[in-house]
């Protein structure tokens, strides 16, 4: 079963990306054809508990991915070495053929180049390729409100459905000519 998999580089589970995988696991809802799946790379550091089971897992995953999602903080954040440590761990050649859109958290959209530039490296080695633009859901992309989890503004929600919509038509199946 292929499906949309999206790796987080949050240092925490409990954080805004936390929501923001929950929302695109709903907006994926309407291509009914495409489950999500959702490992966090903090999960997957060598000193984490069945790491290296987990790796071995989601090196599965990714070979059966159809897209990948790479949501990681902006460098300014400093954690994107989260996501880095963890793609270092994949092996050559595991993104070739998927297609792939990174999504920067926190920090400013102007910082936004610089967290391409830091996994450029690693991707180049996976021979991944960022399909589409790189998004940015900074702090002003969110709503916060004292009796509810925190939700995206509607046109940070409309560019992320956009951009997932593109995926998906990135991933569909090629039309045979005749």
């Amino acid at each position: 079963m292929s499906y949309f998999l999206a790796i987080s580089g949050s240092p925490s589970r409990l954080s805004r990306n936390s929501f923001l995988l929950r929302g695109l696991q709903k907006r994926l809802e309407p291509h009914e054809k495409t489950p999500f799946r959702t490992p966090h790379a903090i999960e997957l550091q060598p000193s984490a508990p069945d790491a290296s089971d987990r790796l071995t897992d989601l090196i599965v995953r990714v070979r059966e991915a159809q897209a990948i999602l790479l949501i990681t903080p902006v460098p300014s954040e400093d954690w994107s070495g989260c996501m880095n440590s963890l793609l270092q761990f994949l092996p050559a050649g595991a993104f070739e053929h998927r297609p792939i859109l990174l999504i920067g958290t926190g920090g400013f959209v102007n910082e936004l180049p610089d967290l391409e530039k830091s996994l450029s490296r690693e991707l180049n080695r996976l021979n991944g390729r960022l399909s589409l633009s790189s998004i940015h859901i900074g702090p002003k992309n969110w709503v916060f409100s004292t009796n509810q989890p925190p939700w995206l503004t509607a046109g940070t929600e409309l560019r992320l459905t956009r951009a997932l919509d593109q995926l998906h038509a990135l991933t569909a199946e090629p039309v045979a000519v005749s």
